[in-house]
């Protein structure tokens, strides 16, 4: 005879399955909160954004990108879910917004607008092409600019931290798509390459004129990482140990901003 416990049903996990967004959200995120001084503002900007992050895989599950059996079984939970993730985020977002200097309510604009391109991708069921990729590293990493702003550090440096974590980011995108078999059968090393190759020159482009010496200090860990995937791809079977590369190369590119950021808190 079966348990009570065994005849629960067992529901399906609501959360983001798309592990490497938490990273590219997360620690751009931690490094504009400890470059400046926090106050109730940028808390509550940062709250909202983790609200809506999590309300990306109910709407997934009932625009039925997880499957019609998952819409039909989830429906009802999910739409629960994204309408309370959905409140929570606009209710924490106003308040940040409200409480927020008027440098960091402009500052919220830009990471909104592109939030909702990305929205729109993802209703076209554009989300997992490449440039679909590369629009949500951006944005995850964009939320951080408002953030970083309303914690005391000024504009220039915020913009080019969030330019920093997008040139690195996107740089990592193509090569991190072409671990596996049949999508390292098709690509070349030319090909896997060229990401890293247009973030360094876009770095060094930009030094002296926008970019600090830390600036291009801080991108190096990523596009140098895009090289070494380019080049030497791992074997698809040792994913976890890429994955552990990554984060490597995002804390170092975040050590680098922090103390930007802490050099010019106003």
């Amino acid at each position: 005879m079966e348990s009570p416990a065994a005849e629960l049903p067992r529901h399906r996990s609501l959360a983001p399955r798309e592990h490497g967004a938490y990273g590219q959200l997360a620690v751009p995120m931690l490094a504009a909160l400890a470059g400046g001084r926090p106050g109730p503002a940028p808390l509550l900007l940062a709250a909202a954004a983790w609200a809506l992050f999590f309300a990306h895989e109910p709407a997934l599950v009932l625009l039925g990108r997880r499957g019609a059996r998952v819409r039909v079984e989830e429906g009802r939970r999910s739409a629960a879910r994204l309408w309370a993730l959905g409140a929570a985020g606009a209710a924490l977002g106003g308040a940040g917004w409200m409480l927020s200097p008027p440098a960091a309510r402009w500052a919220a604009l830009a990471p909104a607008l592109l939030g909702a391109v990305f929205a729109a991708l993802v209703a076209l069921g554009l989300e997992r092409s490449a440039p679909g990729e590369a629009l949500a590293a951006v944005t995850l990493a964009g939320v951080a600019f408002p953030i970083a702003v309303a914690s005391g550090i000024g504009v220039p440096p915020s913009a080019r931290a969030w330019l920093v974590w997008s040139i690195g980011l996107t740089a990592l995108v193509l090569p991190v798509r072409s671990i596996g078999a049949r999508r390292r059968a098709g690509s070349s090393v030319a090909g896997r390459l060229l990401p890293a190759l247009l973030g360094a020159g876009l770095g060094l482009g930009l030094f002296g004129t926008v970019f600090t010496p830390l600036d291009v200090a801080a991108l190096a860990p990523l596009v140098l990482t895009s090289a070494w995937l380019a080049v030497a791809p791992p074997d698809p079977r040792r994913l976890r140990g890429v994955g552990w590369s990554i984060v490597g190369s995002t804390l170092l590119t975040a050590a680098a901003l922090v103390a930007a950021g802490r050099g010019v808190v106003t």
